[in-house]
């Protein structure tokens, strides 16, 4: 028993002592510090996810409150000379028991405005996984870790096991092996004086890279080595027929096969295989059609008509080879990209850095540290999410969402942020945005909205949002936050509104009442201590 009083003197002396309070303090004071420039430099939510809403932090504030009420324990009973000593800890008291309220009810989130449409949807900074089964229509939720960090999940849900989540990602580039024919990829490097564009292209059905790509007015296109062989060759009708499976390619002359027009002077080719004959209307589609125009995607044959690329410039890469209409020579030029191959256009070079036949590009997220500039993420504004189905790995993105079939139906993943509704909705009407003279820098941004609520009799209520303005509204704080553009001349906004649910805000004030109030108090009742 004595051992017991013993050690609960020794730590009682401990977490009232100043030594205890200047540590902690001290430990909150630099923790407040390296979260300031991680806002700064990495976004509030980052700074949230790393710092301000991390256990330790936590941990720190509860050894701080600890701190105040033992401070006062050892204190006790009430001296006169203290109350304005015990009033400034009953407020610090009252201001930790705000917090926490705030920190497990309140609600700090955003709210987009499309102009003339009403929204009543408040996005939190949270991630959860939706799965959504197709067939039977059943539907779930998982909200995923507040971390900034790479977290081991290690959760089952039926046949599917969540793995490692990423709250910030970039997607990284890998090649991957494959034994598929015509699985041509490559990567190349198009440049001149003044710019240069790293660009990846590839045939394989399973790479998450296209086999087209458009650079300003130029358009690229990847297409199978075999072209190179028939596109050189002067035709009368500028079409060239190739077989996905033998790796063939011709001209119409070389199969002897006659090109025919419609009455509205549409040109179509008749093929006959073994078993179909096929119709083709190259300016329309390099695939077969029927009657009413649709695709027959199961056939191999593909005609591809060099007229349709004559309107603007259009490149050619065979993989090792290239090919472009000249206009002086009235032709198709063949070239080999050894190592550097000039193009016709701007005086622009075509640079080889790798290809392949045995590998496909394709991307995996990636693990990174978000970046802000003016006050948005220009890196890391993707979170990801490994997930093992059937012994394969697969990623899930905020950026696309990922499908796969069990055997039986379709299941549907989806990564999106926590989401609110609010009992009324809000519409932007007009937003304004002032330049600085002589800028396209905005100088003020302002909206104004109409809020309808339907529970009351009089529910539609306008008001004017800016820059230290907010609109409050149902123990809801709406900020004036960001914009977005619309449209690519950047003619028309929509607005972007903080939302802040702060209900321990009277306890705050209160406390902070309490704290000033009773420095006050402990000043005058001990001003005669102080002049002695």
């Amino acid at each position: 028993m004595n051992n017991i009083k013993h050690l609960y003197s020794k730590l009682e002396k401990i977490l009232s002592g100043m030594k205890f309070a200047v540590v902690i303090i001290s430990l909150f004071t630099i923790a407040l510090i390296i979260g300031t420039f991680q806002e700064s430099y990495h976004g509030a939510d980052y700074a949230n996810r790393l710092i301000y809403k991390s256990w330790w932090f936590m941990f720190i504030q509860f050894l701080m409150f600890i701190s105040i009420i033992m401070a006062v324990v050892v204190r006790l009973p009430a001296k006169k000379r203290l109350y304005g000593f015990y009033t400034i800890h009953t407020g610090l008291v009252i201001l930790f028991a705000g917090s926490l309220f705030t920190y497990i009810v309140g609600v700090d989130g955003s709210i987009q405005l499309l102009p003339k449409t009403p929204t009543n949807k408040i996005v939190i900074n949270e991630d959860i996984l939706r799965i959504h089964y197709e067939k039977d229509n059943r539907a779930f939720v998982f909200p995923l870790p507040y971390t900034a960090s790479s977290t081991l999940i290690n959760e089952k849900f039926e046949e599917i096991e969540l793995k490692e989540y990423y709250a910030y990602a970039e997607n990284k580039t890998i090649w991957q092996d494959t034994d598929t024919k015509s699985s041509q990829s490559g990567e190349y490097l198009i440049f001149n004086d003044n710019i240069s564009q790293n660009i990846i292209l590839s045939l394989h059905p399973n790479s998450d890279f296209k086999s087209s790509t458009t650079l300003g007015p130029l358009s690229v296109h990847f297409m199978p080595k075999i072209l190179a062989n028939c596109i050189g060759t002067k035709t009368t009708d500028n079409l060239i027929i190739w077989n996905l499976e033998s790796l063939e390619c011709h001209t119409t002359q070389q199969l002897g096969t006659r090109l025919e027009k419609t009455p509205n002077g549409n040109r179509f080719l008749i093929l006959k295989t073994k078993d179909k004959v096929l119709t083709f209307f190259p300016d329309f589609s390099p695939a077969p059609l029927t009657k009413d125009k649709a695709k027959i995607l199961d056939s191999p044959l593909r005609i591809l008509s060099l007229d349709v690329f004559l309107k603007k410039p259009n490149l050619f890469i065979f993989g090792e080879k290239i090919s472009y209409y000249s206009e002086f020579k009235k032709r198709w030029l063949v070239k080999d990209l050894d190592k550097i191959a000039q193009l016709p256009w701007m005086n622009f070079k075509l640079r080889k850095l790798n290809y392949t036949e045995t590998a496909f590009p394709t991307t995996i997220p990636e693990l990174v540290t978000p970046i802000q500039d003016n006050n948005e993420i220009i890196k890391g504004d993707m979170s990801a999410l490994k997930i093992l189905f059937k012994d394969k790995e697969f990623w899930v993105t905020s950026q696309a969402p990922l499908k796969i079939s069990n055997g039986k139906e379709t299941i549907r993943f989806m990564l999106s942020k926590k989401e609110l509704r609010l009992p009324y909705e809000i519409t932007l009407e007009t937003f304004k945005m002032n330049k600085y003279p002589g800028t396209n820098n905005p100088a003020s941004f302002e909206s104004f909205v109409n809020l309808l609520d339907g529970r009351t009799t009089n529910g539609l209520q306008k008001s004017h949002i800016f820059m230290n303005n907010p609109l409050k509204y149902d123990s809801f704080t709406f900020y004036q936050s960001s914009y977005f553009p619309l449209d690519q001349e950047q003619t028309q906004f929509g607005s972007v509104l903080s939302v802040n649910y702060d209900p321990g805000r009277f306890f705050k004030y209160l406390a902070s009442l309490f704290i000033v109030f009773g420095s006050i108090w402990h000043f005058y009742l001990n001003r005669k201590r102080i002049r002695k």
